[in-house]
């Protein structure tokens, strides 16, 4: 994916959902920047989740967290948390954003789907973002560190 341009935001997506939000929390304040995490966004767009699913279907519930998405990709100055799931199937949205791919080494990822469909996922990844920033273990203050480095040199 070629660098962006004109980006307000950066988003963090990774194999570990928990990490991930961590970092961008620690990113924003290093960065004096606010913070939003794209689940809990969409949680409380869809709170009824069970009942959508029984009465109006998978169909809609996509369609309603795609306008929750849709919402936290428009906000500006902000560091973004995004589980593996809701990027794989919303990533366009998030045009105003620079997308940074936390990559931790299989052994480290405890989700079981994504350790399971870890080359997949991480390939997917890898393709979809504009740089990764890679991990040997879990260290906020690493990733914040390379994530900074990184981003002085490419904006």
């Amino acid at each position: 994916m070629k660098n962006p341009k004109n980006c307000t935001n950066i988003l963090l997506v990774g194999l570990e959902k928990e990490f991930c939000r961590s970092v961008a929390e620690e990113l924003s304040a290093k960065l004096q920047m606010h913070f939003a995490s794209c689940e809990e966004l969409v949680a409380y767009h869809v709170q009824e989740r069970e009942l959508i699913l029984e009465r109006v279907g998978i169909d809609y519930l996509k369609k309603r967290e795609k306008t929750a998405l849709a919402e936290c990709a428009g906000y500006m100055d902000t560091v973004l948390s995004i589980g593996f799931e809701l990027f794989k199937n919303n990533f366009k949205l998030f045009t105003q954003s620079v997308i940074c791919y936390l990559r931790l080494e299989k052994e480290k990822i405890k989700d079981i789907k994504s350790k399971i469909a870890y080359d997949e996922r991480d390939q997917f990844l890898q393709k979809n973002c504009h740089f990764k920033i890679e991990l040997t273990r879990k260290d906020k203050q690493t990733a914040c560190k390379k994530i900074i480095e990184i981003l002085g040199e490419k904006l």
